[in-house]
């Protein structure tokens, strides 16, 4: 997906090898087939693939989360154009749910997926595959097969016993949705290796002992019985987290304070958009794990610690937090090292309309909790952190390196591509 929205804008990468690296342009998080081919592998970090990009003219890409994400969502709105509900799974993966109202304007499945890909290709230029399942399981196969079996031409359907047991029976027990790295040994040895062999397993109540319900569903997804429903409406995170890497080793209290409150300012805006608030604080701090020492090479001295703090209320503004959050990182700070990385997990979230009056306090207060909004719509409309606390620097040192930044074309008028 995120190499597929470089070359929609950037057609001079198409037919070359091309990676995106993630936070700072530390490791690659995602490949073109022409990288995976020269032997690039998914996480490796960059100093470890140079021979590889001189040697093949690797095209870098540093992440852009602002395109990716923009691209996403216009991906997801198409969508609709063929099905009344959507439920957007990831950013580049949706489960669409077909009824019988397209047998008027396409003659099959394998018609109706055609013309997604046409005009997904059409209006935004990004390559998709299309599967179809009587079940999400078997959906997530069709769509595993569309990809990787070329002669299907981007779309696979599953909608018989014979086309399952086709699609089935090659299907590694290891690349099933639901299946990790220990389910799959664990079937492995019970001489179980494809999806087709976990269908036909005769007792359930041994799939049921072994990996719970969720495989006992799996099992009945793969039989055709859907158990996974649709989510249209996708439900509030339980936990949130902001804890990206900084561009260069910090060793002061101010800087990771800035990032702290930034950060912190990151997560209150994710709990005001899904309307929650939270009470539980998590704060950690931690050295790179892989530094050397200058000079002689061994490991560097290596430091990390965290904390977690429970407010007195649910909030979901920022000084609140910041009140209890930075007498933690002042405490879990040590003098002498340097430090790669401070994050913040929010825990024991609950619905904004969840108030409760403290007996021996005003919170929460309702005029904070409206200037967090408030706040929010102005940077919406203004440009991110346009409105911020003055204790964040507007240019800090701890920023992330993005070496290889594509512009910002869809979300920003200055950055738009220019026809000449």
């Amino acid at each position: 997906m995120y190499v597929s929205c470089e070359r929609s804008f950037n057609p001079s990468l198409n037919g070359k090898p091309v990676i995106a690296l993630g936070n700072n342009d530390h490791c690659v998080i995602a490949r073109s087939q022409e990288a995976k081919n020269v032997g690039i592998k998914m996480g490796q970090p960059l100093f470890q693939i140079r021979e590889l990009i001189e040697q093949h003219q690797v095209q870098i890409c540093s992440s852009n989360f602002e395109l990716y994400g923009d691209l996403s969502s216009r991906l997801m709105s198409l969508l609709t154009n063929f099905a009344d509900h959507v439920e957007p799974y990831s950013i580049d993966e949706a489960f669409v749910q077909i009824d019988t109202s397209f047998e008027g304007i396409y003659p099959s499945y394998q018609g109706l997926g055609s013309a997604m890909r046409d005009t997904v290709a059409q209006w935004l230029r990004l390559p998709i595959c299309v599967g179809f399942g009587l079940t999400k399981t078997l959906a997530k196969v069709a769509n595993k097969c569309a990809k990787t079996r070329p002669e299907l031409e981007g779309v696979c359907v599953i909608n018989s016993l014979e086309s399952a047991n086709e699609a089935l029976s090659d299907f590694k027990i290891k690349d099933l949705w639901g299946v990790g790295s220990r389910y799959a040994a664990m079937l492995k040895k019970n001489g179980i290796e494809t999806a087709l062999q976990l269908r036909d397993v005769g007792d359930i109540d041994w799939v049921r002992d072994r990996m719970t319900v969720n495989g006992v569903r799996m099992v009945y997804e793969l039989r055709g019985y859907p158990c996974r429903l649709l989510e249209i409406n996708a439900p509030p995170k339980k936990t949130i987290c902001t804890a990206m890497s900084f561009g260069q080793l910090i060793p002061d209290l101010k800087n990771i304070t800035d990032a702290l409150t930034t950060y912190l300012a990151r997560c209150c805006e994710k709990l005001r958009r899904q309307e929650s608030l939270a009470r539980h604080v998590t704060v950690f701090l931690h050295t790179n794990p892989n530094r050397k020492t200058p000079g002689n090479g061994l490991p560097a001295k290596q430091y990390s610690a965290s904390r977690s703090i429970r407010l007195p209320h649910h909030t979901n503004h920022l000084p609140d937090f910041l009140r209890y959050a930075i007498p933690v990182v002042e405490n879990l700070l040590q003098l002498g090292y340097n430090y790669q990385k401070v994050g913040i997990i929010l825990n024991d979230i609950v619905p904004e309309s969840f108030r409760q009056q403290g007996v021996f306090s005003d919170w929460p207060d309702e005029k904070a909790l409206q200037i967090g909004k408030t706040i929010d719509r102005l940077n919406h409309r203004y440009g991110r952190d346009k409105v911020r606390l003055a204790s964040q620097l507007y240019q800090p040192d701890w920023s992330q390196v993005q070496g290889s930044l594509s512009q910002a074309y869809t979300t920003d008028w200055k950055q738009i591509l220019k026809a000449s």
